[in-house]
């Protein structure tokens, strides 16, 4: 899964080539001939923000002055060792404000820095887990409310087999997060993140039988986003799957309950098309829709390169670029 390759390369990361972070006037308004607008995940930049090569507080000039970009969303391991720093957490906050950009969400990973393993699930079949889980959550809501965004996204991993039952367990713990979450307006969103939410029809399900405002998706465009069943980890076989959601009808379902969308790409061609996503049909798929809030790049070709996938991969600053053009090319 996802969340296990970027906790490994917390600790397994090797020294990418450096990218100089380039302003560019030519880009600045690139996207302003629609009505979506546009944010960039701090997961693009991992590699380079976890070598330090730049502090989260730089991320906001970053994305307005680098990308041209009106939103920024964050991971809440670009956070780890801050989380707990108001100070560092209101600077960051009062930084966005003034160079105008929207804080938008926080992709929250539960993970025990101690022993770097996943915490309990919000939908574990144990009681005992579920309210551990969600108080966790509870912390994301506060830095989430802290920093100026209007949601985090949660994982909804589960060792279950009945739908039902996993379905039933969510369901009460998103209820208990949003009640907690209420008093601060912030919204709990799920993902397609593989597994149980790489079936689209189950996370519909998710949201019409919790039914609350405060709860939403997160379209995700990745292959393996919609792959219901991978087993282990194989950096060999990055996109084998034995049980694959069809992506452009699952992003399709989800739209209705959006609250962002990650637009996400990993390598390109020569025509600076995405090889594993059409996104002529996606871009498409959003504006038929009812959707009107931002659209976040989020490029993971560099990060996969150190996760041992072969391919022709771009560097952070490059892939950004070249998902925006990309984007641009079927507004």
């Amino acid at each position: 899964m996802e969340i296990n390759s970027r906790r490994k390369f917390l600790f397994n990361s090797l020294a990418l080539t450096s990218m100089p972070f380039l302003n560019s006037d030519v880009y600045g308004n690139i996207f302003k001939k629609n009505k979506l607008k546009f944010a960039l995940q701090v997961y693009s930049l991992a590699s380079q923000l976890m070598r330090r090569e730049f502090d989260l507080h730089e991320f906001p000039g970053i994305v307005k002055n680098t990308y041209g970009l009106d939103g920024a969303e964050y991971w809440s391991l670009s956070l780890a060792q801050k989380e707990n720093d108001k100070v560092y957490l209101k600077d960051l906050k009062s930084i966005s404000d003034d160079l105008g950009i929207s804080n938008l969400l926080i992709l929250v990973d539960h993970i025990d820095f101690s022993t770097m393993k996943s915490g309990p699930s919000l939908s574990s079949s144990l009681k005992s887990d579920r309210e551990v889980a969600v108080d966790y959550h509870k912390k994301w809501i506060d830095i989430a409310k802290t920093i100026g965004c209007h949601s985090i996204r949660i994982n909804l991993r589960s060792e279950e087999n009945d739908k039902n039952k996993i379905l039933d367990n969510a369901s009460e713990s998103i209820l208990k997060l949003i009640e907690y979450s209420s008093k601060g307006n912030i919204s709990i969103v799920v993902e397609n993140h593989g597994g149980i939410t790489g079936d689209a029809d189950w996370v519909v399900n998710l949201m019409k039988n919790v039914n609350h405002e405060l709860l939403g998706t997160l379209p995700d465009f990745g292959n393996s986003n919609f792959c219901m069943d991978r087993g282990e980890f194989n950096s060999d076989s990055f996109n084998n799957c034995s049980e694959q959601y069809d992506k452009y009808i699952g992003v399709k379902k989800l739209l209705p309950y959006a609250k962002g969308i990650s637009a996400k790409t990993h390598e390109f061609d020569n025509n600076g098309e995405e090889i594993n996503t059409d996104f002529s049909k996606m871009i498409q798929l959003i504006k038929e829709s009812s959707y009107n809030g931002y659209l976040t790049i989020e490029y993971e070709g560099s990060m996969l390169e150190r996760f041992g996938r072969k391919g022709n991969f771009l560097s952070p600053h490059e892939g950004v670029l070249a998902t925006k053009n990309l984007i641009n090319k079927y507004l």
